[in-house]
């Protein structure tokens, strides 16, 4: 999947629904989580950063962390102007988090196309700053793999059930785990329209 969101990052904030997804994602953060202390943030799988740039007014220095080359150049040109904002390539798969440690740990739409999601969450957990959090949205389960079956080279996972997810996280040692709904996307699927429930999942790092 590297070499797919490398040949479409320069155009990726040209989808109108794509930025405005990220702006839906952004709002419900801002519901879920208390922004006012402006965060240190890392973005996992950030892309060119759409959804952390989609509440930069509320973010203090911010880490944009994404394996695909192309999309960390695209990102690095989206934020150039943001003081202390960053983009830096890292395989969240296999390496820990750049930078950090962070009160805040947000993704969309990212962590289905790795493996050992448990894994990663366990490195998230270890970049996280006591009382600091993690807001992570992804895709509900989707038990048919309709959402990916037109990807043909897709070997992630498929949506995932929100019991699951949570019990992930607080194996890696989160607490205060709760889920919130953060829209719907709508993707055709083999000619018919379908829509997708999309997660957040919030949780904290405990102070001790």
């Amino acid at each position: 999947m590297q070499d797919y969101f490398d040949t479409v990052a320069a155009t990726w904030d040209d989808d109108p629904a794509r930025v405005k997804r990220s702006r839906r994602v952004a709002d419900a953060i801002r519901a879920a989580v208390p922004l006012d202390d402006r965060p240190v943030t890392a973005e996992l799988g950030a892309g060119t950063g759409l959804l952390a740039r989609s509440l930069a007014s509320e973010l203090g220095p911010t880490t944009l962390l994404d394996a695909s080359p192309e999309m960390v150049a695209a990102a690095s040109r989206a934020v150039a102007g943001l003081e202390g904002w960053s983009a830096v390539a890292v395989d969240l798969a296999d390496a820990p988090l750049s930078g950090g440690p962070y009160s805040l740990v947000i993704s969309q739409l990212a962590l289905h196309h790795i493996a050992d999601v448990a894994g990663v969450l366990v490195r998230v957990f270890e970049a996280t700053a006591p009382g600091g959090r993690v807001a992570l949205a992804d895709l509900d389960d989707d038990p048919d793999g309709a959402f990916h079956s037109n990807h043909e080279h897709f070997d992630g996972h498929n949506g995932f059930s929100r019991e699951h997810f949570g019990r992930w996280l607080r194996e890696a040692g989160f607490a205060d785990v709760t889920f919130h709904d953060a829209g719907r996307l709508k993707k055709d699927v083999d000619g018919a329209e379908r829509e997708f429930g999309i997660f957040l999942a919030v949780a904290r790092r405990p102070l001790a």
